[in-house]
């Protein structure tokens, strides 16, 4: 089935739970508007979608059309038809996922609710997918033992190797971070963590080191050490200090008062602070080194 013939069939559905509409007047001459829905929750949709009487009986194909479109982030259905073949995963994607109004307060919220368009397409759907794909994982703690593995080795040391990687899961996270987790009480090195999978899908999680009697995972972590940043969130942050220093270049080369050695401002280093969270450069020589931009002069 294309994605158009699937949006097609999700109309149709709507349009048939629309149709199930009742009506009971109340004791003070208010009516109220019922579905019994089987594949959208019609009734909590038009209330988040705010509609009034005369659009709430407004029942036909085209309308039905629109509210589909319109709960996958496109502005009217003509949008979505011809939209390019990413928007239209994207969208195929969230839909399968957005049967009542709360899933869809979820998703844009977290988004900021974006139209969807060519430019954006992919990466809402790479967010889309760690999304739920993150609402299956944080699961596995709470199954039988009985379904769970705790990984060893190699297995075990490749999951937490992806903490030290560009695409990092968590960008406050390393290896050798310092954590605390807030379910036991108790901190640990993050390399301590444990690693379990569950066996019928081979999804995996990292686990408080007191796993199975704390249910903590990485994301409930809270670092207590410094934290270097690494690709984009670095290079966000160095060209912010382009910004406050102006003296300053990611190709100049500079000399550090500190320690007194040179490099390009480039290779500093990135540091988030785990008492504020604030994002601060330092040498590139931290931490053996504590200079800063304030201490950076041109070597040139």
């Amino acid at each position: 089935m294309s994605n158009l013939e699937f949006f097609k069939n999700q109309a149709k559905k709507f349009l048939k739970d629309w149709r199930t509409q009742t009506q009971t007047v109340e004791s003070d001459d208010i009516v109220l508007n019922q579905y019994d829905s089987k594949f959208y929750d019609i009734q909590g949709l038009f209330l988040y979608y705010e509609l009034d009487e005369k659009d709430e009986q407004d029942i036909k194909l085209s309308r039905a059309q629109h509210f589909i479109a319109q709960m996958v982030g496109f502005k009217k259905w003509d949008d979505l038809i011809h939209a390019t073949d990413i928007e239209l995963e994207l969208a195929e994607f969230l839909l399968r996922r957005f049967k009542d109004a709360e899933q869809i307060m979820r998703w844009e919220e977290l988004t900021g609710a974006p139209t969807i368009t060519p430019d954006n397409a992919a990466e809402l759907f790479e967010y889309a997918k760690y999304i739920y794909e993150m609402d299956e994982r944080v699961k596995i703690p709470f199954l039988p033992s009985e379904q769970i593995s705790v990984l060893s080795g190699k297995p075990r040391t490749a999951q937490l190797n992806e903490f030290d990687d560009v695409h990092s899961p968590n960008s406050q996270l390393r290896k050798d971070s310092y954590v605390f987790c807030p379910h036991c009480q108790k901190a640990f090195n993050f390399n301590q963590s444990k690693v379990i999978k569950e066996n019928s899908t081979n999804r995996t999680m990292v686990v408080c080191k007191n796993f199975p009697s704390c249910k903590g995972m990485y994301i409930d972590y809270k670092v207590l050490s410094p934290t270097i940043l690494y690709g984009p969130a670095r290079q966000y942050e160095l060209e912010r200090g382009i910004n406050d220093f102006p003296h300053l270049s990611m190709n100049k080369k500079i000399e550090c008062l500190h320690c007194g050695d040179k490099y390009l401002y480039s290779e500093t280093k990135v540091v988030i602070d785990p008492d504020d969270g604030e994002a601060w450069i330092h040498c590139k020589n931290y931490p053996n080194c504590s200079g800063n931009p304030l201490d950076f002069m041109d070597a040139e």
